[in-house]
């Protein structure tokens, strides 16, 4: 579609286990797009493919605009505080970083609120919000996310989907790779990935039908 800002057309794919045939998603400013799928499925894969870190064997993804990958490892450096991680990620100095987090929708995450914990006394809820911002202080327009909900107590959770729908309503694009029916719920639309291909998904479509 000519207003894509993400073309991923009959894409193929391998890395490992994960084998994509045949792909072909799209995405439009301002919509946040689920990916399902089984673990093996190439939810990963493709991710990293649209970011740029990964080279398809065939077909063609076209990105308009920055891409922000959030992995579901995070890449965080455990004996360095979030401060000093985030300084990894930015020239931005020390001010700055913290006028982003606290006077943008960054404040979402809360993460100023441990700015000087390292990362290894951290809780999973932290650590996902520390690298969801360390990706957004470079302003991408796209946002890749990875399981974001993953092991996370109910406020982490709460305070990422807030932010999610935050960077929607300025008009940001994010894919969501997820198991989480309550995640979702928040999409635009949900494609599912299943033996090396993609299907849009109709509307209300049960995730535990479409996965049988």
């Amino acid at each position: 579609m000519a207003d894509s800002i993400v073309t991923v057309e009959k894409v193929s794919l391998k890395y490992k286990k994960t084998v994509l045939t045949d792909v072909t998603i799209t995405a439009q400013k301002g919509e946040v797009v689920g990916l399902l799928g089984l673990n093996g499925s190439g939810k990963s894969t493709l991710l990293s493919a649209i970011a740029g870190l990964r080279k398809t064997h065939s077909g063609t993804i076209k990105v308009e605009g920055k891409a922000g990958f959030v992995t579901q490892e995070n890449a965080l450096i455990d004996e360095l505080s979030a401060m000093d991680n985030l300084k990894m990620w930015t020239p931005l100095s020390k001010a700055e970083i913290m006028k982003a987090l606290t006077e943008t929708e960054l404040s979402i995450l809360k993460v100023n609120d441990f700015i000087d914990l390292k990362v290894k006394r951290m809780s999973g809820g932290m650590k996902k919000r520390l690298a969801i911002a360390s990706v957004l202080l470079s302003k991408p327009d796209i946002l890749l996310l990875d399981e974001p909900l993953a092991a996370l107590d109910i406020p982490a959770k709460n305070d990422i989907i807030k932010f999610i729908d935050s960077f929607k309503a300025k008009g940001g694009t994010v894919f969501i790779a997820s198991h989480s029916e309550e995640m979702f719920k928040h999409c635009s639309k949900i494609y599912l990935l299943k033996n090396g291909a993609s299907s849009l998904l109709p509307p209300g479509t049960p995730l535990s039908e479409a996965l049988g």
